[in-house]
């Protein structure tokens, strides 16, 4: 599958202990580069697909190799934390590709109330439901990973959809209220009520959170 070229282990006790976990000589196999990162890409792109199917503990590194074709061994080269680390950079992936969408909802509406009613209309029509399985996820993942993904949330998405809450008031949109209960009230309802259900319109959706929402903080 690979062409290869064949690298000498350094007989240190790190080496030692890598190569006894996976049972395989200290003489390896190693992908070139393209093939390498071939492996990567085709590694988080399945384990992105078990973990919106399964959840967390629906992902193994043991399956994920046998999906792609690879060795055990060989994927943990690529990611040498495991399966904490393909559920990391799973979520760094998502969450960027999500803050470009919330983006474009906000620059794209004219009005405060138009920029969340087209946040909530691309939180509704993803086939991801990115949070509520990162969210999922964090349960089951070392303080440090959680507080990263957090911190990435909080950055690029929960700051952005905040400063429409303030421009709202700046522009006298809505009444002056404590803005940042207001912002995770908005994201906390997009996550609780998103939902694969075909029949439902999402855009009739997205107007009805806005206005539950918004309701009362008419100026």
């Amino acid at each position: 599958m690979y062409s290869v070229q064949t690298i000498r282990c350094q007989p240190t006790r790190l080496a030692r202990d890598f190569w006894e976990r996976f049972s395989v000589n200290c003489d390896m196999a190693r992908p070139k580069k393209e093939h390498a990162q071939n492996t990567r890409v085709l590694a988080l792109s399945t384990a992105n697909a078990m973990l919106h199917e399964h959840g967390y503990l629906g992902v193994s590194m043991e399956e994920v190799a046998e999906k792609i074709g690879v060795t055990k061994a060989a994927l943990y080269y690529h990611f040498p934390q495991g399966k904490e680390q393909l559920i990391l950079e799973i979520a760094e992936s998502e969450i960027a590709k999500d803050t470009k969408g919330i983006e474009e909802a906000i620059t794209t509406g004219k009005t405060t109330r138009k920029k969340l009613e087209n946040i909530a209309t691309f939180v509704f029509t993803q086939h991801r439901q990115t949070s509520r399985i990162l969210r999922d996820a964090m349960r089951f993942m070392p303080d440090e990973h959680q507080k990263r993904i957090y911190s990435m949330f909080y950055e690029q998405h929960y700051k952005r959809v905040l400063a429409v809450f303030n421009q709202g008031v700046r522009k006298k949109e809505f009444r002056r209220h404590d803005t940042e209960k207001s912002a995770w009230a908005f994201m906390g309802l997009l996550s609780e009520m998103n939902s694969p259900e075909p029949n439902l319109d999402k855009k009739e959706l997205a107007t009805f959170v806005v206005d539950l929402l918004i309701k009362g903080l008419h100026a």
